[in-house]
């Protein structure tokens, strides 16, 4: 495969397009030829393309250095929602479930209807509120009372 006779647009449509169907190899390649001709000419790199190219390198082994680019596309645009999944998706990556929701919903606070990042909150799970909300979450009393709520009504959330 000559990526050479590929043209920018067409390096980074066919890397996103395996980005989505997780054939991560095949995107690192594509996205790293854009990212190093970019480089080349001294260009910046758009943001979202950035992430999608750390993603594909946190799936095949470049777990810290994708992490790097990606909080590092995030710093250049803070909206873009789909940075924050990326992102999301490399923390998970990096078994780090609580900083991926707190990755989530700052996305979400940006973009409240983005249907990525709210599949990927239901995937995730939210944590109900305690049953006795003055009291603190780990309080013996919140934890035995949420999980005969649990069991009991199927949640642990006092309606």
């Amino acid at each position: 495969m000559d990526l050479a006779e590929y043209s920018d647009a067409e390096l980074l449509e066919s890397g996103r397009e395996l980005v989505k169907i997780e054939q991560w190899a095949r995107a690192k390649a594509f996205l790293a030829e854009h990212f190093d001709r970019h480089l080349a000419r001294g260009d910046n790199l758009p943001a979202s393309a950035l992430a999608s190219f750390a993603l594909a390198l946190g799936h095949n082994g470049e777990l810290h250095r994708g992490l790097e680019l990606c909080k590092r596309a995030q710093i250049a645009d803070s909206r873009d929602s789909y940075i924050s999944w990326c992102l999301a998706k490399l923390q998970l990556l990096n078994r780090n479930r609580k900083e991926a929701i707190e990755t989530v919903e700052r996305g979400l606070r940006v973009s409240p209807g983005n249907f990525i990042l709210l599949r990927m909150r239901k995937t995730l799970g939210v944590r109900q509120p305690p049953p006795l909300p003055f009291l603190d979450r780990n309080h013996g009393l919140n934890v035995r009372l949420g999980r005969l709520m649990h069991r009991f009504k199927g949640t642990a959330a006092v309606a």
